[in-house]
């Protein structure tokens, strides 16, 4: 083979492997991009499903508070809502978020437990009567909302 042609085929090779280091590096890059697009659609529907519960359950207390539930009734509520927390919890906790993302999940995980911690003490003074379980809800409600707001500033991607 003579020298020209062995220059040639050096520097294709060159070229071959140049421009598969950056087919690679684009792949990463865009492996990196779906990775965090999917997280972000899994946050964001947690988000969402919390919101739900959260709502239903407090249109169930305001129904409890004009006297349309009775605390038996209330407290048959509460525990399905409890459940639903936990569920909550299991889901967030099976994401595998990019690791910028990590505080911020585990932020809102810490808000989910938190706002458990609430309706449970919520629903030990529905049964009970006793005014500090209701101050102790009030102030894990407070938790959780902080918890959920320092989540979110973290995320800092608009929907």
């Amino acid at each position: 083979m003579s020298r020209k042609r062995a220059k040639t085929i050096t520097v294709i090779g060159i070229i071959v492997i140049l421009v598969s280091v950056g087919i690679y590096v684009t792949f990463l890059s865009s492996s990196k991009i779906s990775e965090e697009k999917q997280f972000l659609e899994n946050y964001y529907s947690l988000v969402d499903a919390t919101t739900g519960v959260t709502e239903n359950y407090h249109k169930e207390i305001g129904k409890w508070e004009s006297n349309q539930y009775d605390d038996l009734k209330l407290i048959r509520i509460t525990d399905s809502v409890l459940s639903q927390y936990d569920l909550l919890v299991e889901r967030a906790s099976g994401f595998k978020p990019p690791q910028k993302y990590q505080d911020a999940l585990d932020l809102y995980i810490k808000s989910l437990r938190s706002e458990r911690a609430s309706y449970t003490a919520f629903r030990d003074f529905v049964e009970t009567g006793d005014p500090k379980l209701n101050e102790s809800s009030i102030d894990l409600l407070s938790n959780a909302t902080k918890y959920e707001l320092e989540s979110f500033n973290l995320i800092k991607v608009p929907r």
